[in-house]
């Protein structure tokens, strides 16, 4: 019986050993592993910078550079930094800023749509205790701002949701009142061409931002 005891004892001490030795045994192979990767990747970064570039997959910035000491000169050597030729430059138009008439008022987080050549600006914290209840209209024709009109008194005033079908602007929650309040339920669509509010069904939750 002692004996037997004894033996299974043995084995079990034999099999946590052989365990142990197996995990240090993968503890090893991945440490010399990715010692072995990054040797490899600095020596290919190393050497890559001696091979000849092809203007057609690589990219060299000319503001960009890596710098190196020289044995026995504190002084430094630039190299060149060689990008994938993806962060060229792509060719695009150029773009022209054109300053617009001011707007009517200064707008914080509001909501603004175009549709033809007018664009419609809503609602906007005018300052952190006030906030705007109106539209204000910017005519791309002639440059000026015209037209201005109240919002519903349910209307959140800044956070708007947002989108047109042409004509119609729809307007999903947001958020109501001044002070970053929390949202609402309500939404509205406006008809562009009457200045007409009509009440939409609420969402089933209120959202600010949506």
């Amino acid at each position: 019986m002692a004996r037997t005891t004894t033996l299974g004892k043995h084995q079990s001490t034999k099999f946590v050993f052989i365990c142990v030795a197996l995990l240090g045994f993968a503890l090893i192979a991945d440490l010399l592993w990715a010692s072995s990767s990054s040797s490899s990747a600095y020596l290919y970064g190393v050497s890559s910078s001696n091979w000849p570039l092809q203007e057609s997959h690589n990219f060299i910035p000319p503001h960009l550079h890596n710098t190196t000491a020289t044995k026995g000169n504190k002084d430094t050597l630039p190299q060149r930094v060689v990008l994938s030729a993806t962060f060229a430059d792509l060719p695009a138009p150029e773009l022209e800023w054109e300053e617009m008439a001011a707007a009517p008022v200064p707008r914080l987080d509001g909501a603004a749509l175009q549709i033809k050549d007018l664009l419609f600006v809503f609602a906007g914290y005018g300052t952190i205790d006030y906030v705007h209840s109106h539209v204000d209209i910017y005519n791309f024709t002639d440059n000026t701002w015209g037209g201005r009109f109240d919002m519903p008194k349910e209307m959140a005033h800044s956070h708007l949701g947002m989108a047109t079908d042409g004509r119609y602007i729809y307007v999903v929650t947001g958020q109501y009142g001044p002070q970053c309040r929390g949202p609402t339920a309500r939404t509205f669509v406006l008809d562009t061409e009457t200045k007409k509010w009509q009440d939409m069904p609420n969402l089933p939750v209120p959202r600010c931002v949506p």
